[in-house]
């Protein structure tokens, strides 16, 4: 039987006097989506082709202008089937005992022309501009000598759905703040292209007990952490990045949070992350909505749900779709802290790595389904992370996440 992720709500006193944090969040586990094309791309067409005819002079073309490039085979990225140069097989003259020959008129292949293979989040290579070579009055051909690829790590194998429509995008964000932490409770400010955000370790788990992590502006990565997750299923800990009036006494961030669904127009959020470690983790969204002057509800989405953990909550409904968002969810739904919880849920083995969504569509969807009891007329606070149950874990990494509030 799985065990159920506890959403949270602690006054927790940090370790410097003065500094308390309250902690708060409602999740399960998750499990990296595939990086693919992890494995760099080969080297191209790291052989050159023949010389042409090695007696390019000679009467008969006995000597004739060589096989052109028949090299440049290497695979481009994790795809790259085609070969680097496959032509240039024509001999190099007409025999015969006249002159010696066209001696390799024909080009010496027709060079990487193929792409470098489908890679990975970008194209896997620039694939092989330079053609094959002219062949030559004499030569072969200069061959291939395309680049393999670089490889990378595909997106859009993992992403929910297209990139949505109106949505700000990633981009390349100018992302500021960074540092290292070993400590239980730390907090540090931060910034995305200008906005500021809040990043704090949070392992608030009583069976936590070490990680290493770092943070660069709304990113940061758990290098690793140990830890056993409690009989009644408490996590160690939920590192996060937030805005608003969250797991803290004082609101962090300056995004926007919180704000009124009446003055809402779009709410969007987006997060990128990655890992290979496949344990007791998952990735969540962490949503507080209220008043303006209390918390009232807990709306988590899930991009992994890991085995052996699930969302806090006992009823659920399946194959759910939300008016306006990609992909299908389960919904798990309870209380946690007598507050009322909604989780919408990937199927647990459909990680996904990147999301970017309207966060009112969730809200009007679980206000308006006769279910569901998800209180509030304020989002209060955004928070994305992952809830780590029982250890080790490695390398995890929550790549860029924004908050971006449009007004009426």
């Amino acid at each position: 039987m799985s065990s159920p992720s506890l959403a949270r709500e602690w006054i927790l006193a940090g370790a410097i006097a003065g500094a308390f944090m309250v902690v708060g969040c409602a999740s399960n586990a998750v499990a990296p989506g595939a990086t693919g094309g992890s494995h760099g791309a080969g080297s191209g067409g790291s052989k050159t082709p023949g010389t042409g005819g090695s007696d390019p002079s000679a009467s008969g073309g006995s000597n004739a202008g060589g096989s052109g490039g028949t090299s440049g085979s290497a695979s481009g990225g994790s795809s790259g089937s085609a070969s680097g140069g496959s032509s240039g097989s024509a001999s190099g003259g007409s025999s015969g005992s006249g002159t010696g020959g066209a001696a390799g008129g024909h080009a010496g292949g027709s060079g990487g022309s193929s792409a470098g293979g489908s890679g990975g989040r970008s194209a896997g290579g620039t694939s092989g501009g330079s053609a094959g070579g002219s062949g030559g009055a004499n030569t072969g051909g200069a061959g291939g000598t395309i680049g393999g690829g670089t490889g990378g790590s595909d997106t859009a194998a993992c992403r929910v759905g297209p990139p949505a429509t109106g949505a700000p995008g990633f981009g390349a964000p100018m992302q500021v703040g960074t540092g290292t932490s070993t400590e239980k409770y730390l907090g540090a400010d931060i910034t995305r292209d200008g906005v500021g955000y809040r990043f704090i370790t949070n392992w608030w788990g009583s069976g936590w007990t070490a990680a290493d992590v770092s943070y660069t502006g709304t990113g940061f990565k758990v290098a690793s952490a140990a830890g056993t997750s409690m009989p009644d299923g408490t996590p160690i800990g939920y590192p996060t990045t937030y805005c608003g009036l969250y797991s803290e006494r004082m609101a962090g961030g300056n995004c926007g949070l919180p704000a009124a669904f009446s003055t809402i127009d779009k709410l969007w959020t987006g997060w990128r992350w990655s890992s290979a470690d496949k344990g007791q983790y998952n990735a969540a969204w962490d949503i507080w909505l209220g008043t303006a002057s209390a918390f009232q509800s807990y709306l988590m989405v899930w991009l992994r749900d890991p085995p052996g953990r699930q969302p806090a909550g006992d009823s659920m409904i399946n194959n759910v779709t939300v008016a306006g968002e990609p992909g299908t969810w389960t919904i798990r739904y309870g209380t946690v802290n007598s507050r009322p919880i909604v989780n919408y849920v990937r199927a647990e083995g459909q990680d996904a790595c990147e999301f970017e969504f309207n966060v009112m569509d969730f809200v009007n969807d679980a206000q308006a389904r006769s279910a569901l009891t998800l209180p509030g007329d304020t989002v209060r606070a955004i928070a994305v992370g992952f809830e780590f149950w029982t250890g080790p874990f490695t390398n995890v990494a929550s790549e860029d996440f924004y908050i971006k509030l449009m007004t009426k």
